[in-house]
């Protein structure tokens, strides 16, 4: 469950961040994603929350790091 909750906080940050610099559209979201998270999840569950918004379809780059952490590196945008 705590995937579903790191998604949604992941999402937030990219669209805020998108917004910020006026983008259209999000191309790209590379991630570290702890080695705590399943990452088959957290990439189905951040496509399936995309559905809709200006980051749907977004490639996703995940980079597994030990630990439990997660963080947005980076953000492609149009």
């Amino acid at each position: 469950m705590h995937e579903l909750a790191a998604a949604q906080d992941v999402l937030k940050v990219v669209l805020e961040t998108a917004q910020a610099q006026r983008a259209r559209r999000v191309t790209a979201i590379s991630l570290k994603v702890g080695r705590l998270y399943a990452i088959d999840q957290i990439e189905s569950l951040i496509a399936a929350l995309a559905s809709g918004t200006i980051a749907e379809g977004a490639r996703l780059e995940i980079e597994a790091v030990p630990g439990p952490g997660l963080a947005v590196e980076s953000l492609e945008v149009e």
